[in-house]
């Protein structure tokens, strides 16, 4: 019998006696260089993490500054690049990357730029030319809710001969602050460089990149603390009794608890430095905890006579109601209460479908509401009870006094617009920001966009009224919502609008180059 292979049943056969092909393996190379300097970074630590696996390998660069992965898989990656005594190029491409990887594919031009870190350094004396321990801070503007800030960006105490040195610091400006020791009836007022208690008059450092900043004396003078003595009033069957004081202030809060021993709640805080604080208590009776905040002032003489009211944690209702048609739902709506005395929030707190919410477990202090809505929706009004407490904020020092309402609207008006550069091109990834024209009216009116790719946006929910549009390249969005002072310099470039109930506007608005450093 003779068997005939015919040319399909042959390659059938050697086809299934041949191994299937590798996956093609993929190779990453780059460089990490100095962003002053240009030259190479020797050891810098490169790390690469596989997104797909959730795994990671690491490099350490050689003299040429050069790093390699080799034999990848095809995925996601993050590559991340750092160095001590080096930071992220400001505005520039930072340290990590993201990027994917096809089958075989290779990329040899992956480069991270990383800045020199630069430090501040000095001693502090007191009035006598004798060293102290004290902290020492870095501090920097930035934007917040509260307007141009300072904000500590790095610090540090005094040792035994009063030196400091805070490193670590990026390229930027800075105003130092130091102060702090107590004594037994003194203390060491904060104080900003060279020698003031106003921020506002403080003298700017300005730092290069890897730049050492020497030299930077300040001498502290020794004034008064404040002693408060007081009673706190309590529910029966009170224990634990604690009181305190805190301090706050933009670069932070400093706080000091005591316990209370003596049954008719009588205290007596010693130590506590020149400015606004609060003074605290609380305690807890069965399962509840009562607590008590009053804001007061030192700095004239100690504090006699002061009662502390302890309360329960407090409860408070509230409803939503939406003016007009919308197909957003009660449920989406989440609201926010930020104490102003404080950092912690009640936060992303949920709306019932019929718009009911309830916080609970509040401590006397007062709030502001902070609501998240979907964008056709505007914030129209906030009342407690008969009053008006958008902009004052709700009071809850003596507990609730009645039931929080929250109107929203969807009547708003709507604006779609374009924004160009110089050359008349589309501006993608602009930044739109719409701000009240009166700067007194609430900032909860102003809205933010992104241009598209082809320089288009749309902003909707937008509350009646007259509003300046800008559109920036880049900008630090509170420092143009929070801080007239910021805008003043543009507001000849800003584009003017009036919007009415359910009005539609169209704009065509030219980029402004991002504003230097502050």
């Amino acid at each position: 019998m003779v068997i005939r292979i015919t040319p399909f049943l042959l390659c059938t056969f050697l086809c299934a006696q041949t191994p299937p092909a590798a996956p093609q393996k993929c190779l990453l190379e780059g460089k990490v260089l100095n962003s002053v300097t240009g030259e190479p970074l020797r050891k810098a630590h490169v790390t690469l993490v596989n997104l797909t696996r959730t795994s990671s390998t690491h490099a350490v660069t050689g003299e040429a500054g050069g790093f390699s992965f080799a034999d990848l898989e095809a995925g996601s990656y993050i590559l991340s690049a750092q160095r001590s005594g080096f930071g992220a190029e400001k505005n520039g491409l930072g340290s990590v990357v993201r990027l994917s990887l096809a089958a075989g594919e290779e990329k040899h031009d992956i480069v991270f730029r990383l800045t020199p870190l630069g430090a501040i350094a000095g001693r502090i004396l007191d009035e006598d030319g004798d060293p102290i321990q004290v902290r020492v801070s870095a501090l920097a503007y930035e934007y917040t809710r509260s307007g141009r800030q300072l904000v500590e960006r790095g610090g540090g105490s005094t040792n035994d001969l009063g030196e400091y040195r805070i490193f670590g610091l990026q390229p930027g400006r800075y105003y130092l602050r130091a102060g702090g020791e107590d004594r037994a009836e003194e203390a060491y007022a904060s104080a900003y460089y060279p020698a003031t208690s106003d921020p506002a008059a403080a003298a700017a450092l300005e730092l290069n990149a890897g730049g050492q900043l020497r030299g930077i004396d300040m001498t502290l003078h020794a004034t008064r603390v404040t002693s408060v003595r007081g009673r706190a009033i309590m529910p029966p069957g009170c224990n634990d009794l604690e009181v305190g004081w805190t301090t706050v202030a933009a670069h932070g809060s400093s706080s000091h608890r005591t316990g209370v021993r003596e049954q008719d709640g009588k205290f007596d805080l010693p130590g506590i430095p020149p400015g606004p604080f609060f003074l605290t208590a609380q305690c807890t009776a069965g399962d509840q905890r009562y607590s008590a905040r009053v804001p007061l002032q030192s700095g004239g003489g100690d504090l006699d006579g002061i009662e502390l009211r302890l309360l329960p944690p407090i409860e408070l209702a509230g409803q939503i109601r939406i003016e007009g048609q919308t197909t957003a739902r009660l449920s989406q709506i989440r609201v926010d209460l930020e104490p102003k005395s404080r950092s912690a929030a009640e936060r992303d707190h949920p709306v019932r479908q019929d718009g009911s919410f309830t916080f609970r477990n509040l401590e006397p202090d007062i709030y502001e509401v902070v609501l998240t809505a979907p964008d056709d929706l505007y914030q129209k009004t906030v009342r407690m009870g008969d009053r008006e407490v958008s902009q004052a904020g709700i009071d809850l020092t003596a507990g609730a006094a009645g039931k929080l309402l929250i109107v929203l609207s969807a009547n708003g008006g709507e604006i779609e617009g374009a924004v160009e550069n110089d050359d008349g091109q589309p501006a993608a990834s602009a930044q739109v920001i719409m701000v009240p024209a009166d700067a007194q009216r609430p900032k909860m009116f102003a809205k933010f966009a992104d241009t598209s790719l082809s320089g288009r946006f749309r902003m909707r929910g937008i509350a009646p009224g007259d509003y300046k549009l800008y559109a920036w390249d880049h900008v630090d969005t509170n420092a143009a919502l929070y801080d007239p002072d910021f805008l003043r310099p543009y507001e000849s470039l800003a584009q003017s609008v009036q919007i009415a109930a359910s009005g539609k506007q169209s704009v065509q608005l030219k980029l402004i180059k991002g504003p230097a450093e502050q």
